[in-house]
């Protein structure tokens, strides 16, 4: 089923007067996306009772307050903006609910708290689905640093033992963390779980963001997800340039939503 099959009132959604114009526009694939539905989540959430509806759900409610306990660090687990975890929930209550069933990838951890918050989503709305989430945990590998801000071992080292732990005291059977660099670990997952509906790309660098988008391409289910969540961050220019050059340059794709952050759609909806 395709998004032009999807009807956003199912959650009423309402949005702010000025934008009445939405009503009437087609819905359905555009230049390889569905325009529409990203205008509804996008506009949902800056101009509408889109965060309202989230924050009144209980599975985003329970979602959100395991993402953001306090790691042994006394740091929140997740840094993710709240409104880009919205988006990522309305994207799975509203639209993967409705496609062929696929795995969540994510690439980039850092205290886990973005993939817990998938995982706990998807046990309720997605029970097919796994969540997989890659990280060295030890911070940045090697990072071109002509355009990239972060170097080498930037950000901390997680105890992913303890990370693991907890996800078993919640318990969430359906999320796996991955140790190690991106090229030693990610085609053999990708290989052992074939499908993929929704890839959160969440490792900042250009390096990092070229090689698991490319990585994921061949196994994302018709019409997948590419959520990026930091080309639109002011330090992660190199992670920009990876989207500009890598999908709109050569693969020639058109971003569904750019608000709260950059979302495309692949293979390219026909």
């Amino acid at each position: 089923m395709s998004d032009a099959d999807i009807d956003p009132d199912e959650w009423e959604i309402q949005l702010q007067p000025f934008l009445h114009e939405l009503a009437t526009m087609p819905r359905g694939p555009r230049l390889g996306r569905d325009i529409h539905a990203g205008y509804i989540r996008g506009c949902g959430l800056k101009f509408g009772n889109l965060r309202d509806l989230c924050l009144n759900d209980p599975v985003f409610r329970d979602a959100l307050a395991l993402a953001t306990t306090e790691a042994p660090n006394g740091k929140k687990r997740t840094i993710v903006d709240h409104y880009n975890l919205m988006n990522i929930f309305a994207i799975m209550k509203m639209n993967l609910t409705k496609m062929e069933p696929g795995h969540i990838v994510e690439y980039g951890s850092l205290r886990g708290g973005s993939a817990i918050f998938m995982a706990y989503a998807a046990s309720k709305l997605l029970p097919q689905t796994h969540v997989i989430s890659f990280d060295t945990f030890e911070g940045f590998p090697e990072t071109d640093t002509s355009v990239d801000v972060y170097g080498k071992g930037s950000f901390e080292k997680v105890d992913l033992e303890e990370l693991r732990a907890f996800v078993a005291s919640i318990p969430l059977s359906n999320l796996m963390f991955i140790e190690g660099a991106f090229a030693d670990t990610v085609p053999g997952a990708l290989n052992e779980i074939q499908r993929v509906s929704l890839a959160h790309i969440y490792c900042d660098v250009k390096d990092a963001v070229v090689f698991t988008y490319d990585e994921t391409k061949s196994f994302m289910i018709p019409g997948g997800y590419f959520v990026f969540d930091d080309p639109l961050v002011p330090t992660c220019i190199g992670a920009f340039e990876a989207v500009e050059e890598t999908l709109v340059i050569r693969d020639g794709l058109h971003a569904e939503q750019i608000f709260p952050h950059m979302v495309y759609r692949y293979p390219p909806l026909g």
